[in-house]
């Protein structure tokens, strides 16, 4: 009996080692006969495309523009391959570089990117080929200026391998081209269409990153980042800023009264202060505004967010903010994983939330706050919360009329505080102790 068992044991590693070393010599035998198929298919592109006329050497809808796609399928053998075709003027520094150089398209670049779908797929790593080819005469004149796009990330180094998408619809020819950023960040096309009123629409983005854009005045009455103008000659250059996403994670309690207990299905409002430009009244276009609700159990968990400053608010019919932790605006940097925690009390007309900072932003817990007003008499006292609570740093007064009370602020080590606070409606304010 143990023999058998010893017996069949062996067998199954065997079974299991040749099982293994068949389907690996299968894949590596398909992978290959792939990657033979997508190189020949980039070769007959590639000498296809070099003997055209110079002239005639351009993509549909690209700089230059010429009768070539940009993306094209292939199947061979019920295997489907992807052509991409790239066609660019290059502006060689040998003899300088727009705008000092008149004459920025030098030569074309043409890349082939060949991949296929199946078993082992080669999205991310496909047969490349790359040449330049020139005029068989001097460098001659081409209409058109050189549109120059930077990417860079929060840190404000650059980006590379970011897809930036060019649209014009209104040139001659219309323009639809889709560019990876270099190393350094930059795509620069030479030969791009003149277009003296704003036509050139861009779009950047990355996978994993925030997206940043020009816009037209039909999307945005007065846009921080107007779509672009190319002059004769002239060199047209512009930044984005985009970076890794973000998550943030927010919880929400009930009052102080009850312990600062999960409350669920709490609607709120997260708006982010960077804009993307103004309406018709100059009032600010907010790049990010999006309305939520956390669950039963008090928690929404919101993906994706670009780094920025956020504000979160809740509609009267909710309630007011009693307390919320980090103190607004939170600050969301990139690559990053974020808590916040705020606490819901019932609505009143008039109130104030009060957060105590020292002069490094540090919330003080502790501190001893009046609200006080001489006529009609009113005094209110409080003390911030403890560094492990929601309302850590902060004092909430609600109950309040429409008017400026005044307030002090001690702690021991801190300076003591007078000044005033002038309330209508909901009112969120900062006051930074000094250190003795």
């Amino acid at each position: 009996m143990i023999s058998v068992l010893i017996s069949l044991a062996l067998f199954s590693i065997l079974a299991q080692a040749l099982f293994t070393l068949v389907t690996t010599s299968y894949s590596v035998s398909t992978y290959n006969s792939s990657r033979i198929n997508a190189k020949h298919l980039a070769q007959e592109k590639m000498e296809t495309i070099r003997n055209l006329p110079y002239d005639s050497i351009g993509t549909i809808g690209g700089i230059p523009p010429g009768n070539i796609p940009q993306n094209e399928t292939i199947n061979i053998n019920g295997a489907n391959y992807y052509i991409k075709t790239t066609i660019l003027y290059i502006d060689d520094p040998f003899d300088q570089q727009a705008p000092a150089d008149l004459l920025a398209t030098d030569y074309k670049r043409i890349t082939i990117d060949a991949s296929w779908e199946g078993q082992i797929t080669s999205q991310r790593n496909p047969i490349r080929l790359v040449t330049d080819i020139s005029p068989s005469g001097i460098e001659s004149t081409v209409t058109g200026g050189t549109l120059s796009i930077i990417v860079i990330n929060s840190d404000a180094q650059p980006v590379n391998q970011a897809s930036v998408h060019i649209i014009a619809t209104t040139t001659t020819p219309q323009i639809d081209v889709t560019l990876l950023t270099a190393d350094n960040g930059r795509v620069i096309l030479p030969g791009a269409p003149v277009c003296t009123t704003p036509c050139y629409q861009v779009l950047t983005s990355k996978s994993g990153y925030s997206s940043e854009q020009t816009y037209s005045p039909t999307e945005v009455e007065n846009p921080n980042k107007p779509n672009l103008t190319v002059l004769q000659g002239q060199l047209t250059e512009i930044s984005f800023s985009i970076d890794k996403t973000s998550t943030l994670d927010v919880f929400s309690h009930d009052d102080a009264v009850s312990g600062f207990g999960a409350l669920g299905n709490v609607e709120f409002t997260i708006q982010g202060e960077k804009t993307i430009g103004t309406d018709t009244s100059d009032q600010p276009i907010y790049k990010y505004t999006e309305q939520f609700a956390t669950d039963a159990s008090g928690h929404f968990q919101l993906p994706d967010l670009e780094w920025d400053n956020y504000h979160i608010t809740i509609d009267s019919s909710v309630g007011d903010i009693e307390a919320i932790n980090p103190f607004l605006p939170i600050k969301v940097l990139a690559d990053t994983v974020n808590t916040v925690n705020f606490a819901v009390t019932d609505h009143t007309s008039d109130s104030v939330l009060i957060t105590f900072l020292d002069p490094s932003e540090n919330q003080i817990a502790s501190v001893s706050a009046r609200l006080y007003n001489t006529a009609p008499v009113f005094n209110a006292t409080a003390s911030s919360g403890l560094e492990d609570n929601i309302d850590f740093g902060q004092v909430f007064f609600s109950d309040l009329q429409k008017k400026i009370y005044s307030i002090e602020a001690t702690k021991s080590g801190y300076f003591n505080f007078n000044g005033t606070v002038d309330v209508y409606g909901y009112k969120n304010e900062t006051i930074v102790l000094s250190p003795i």
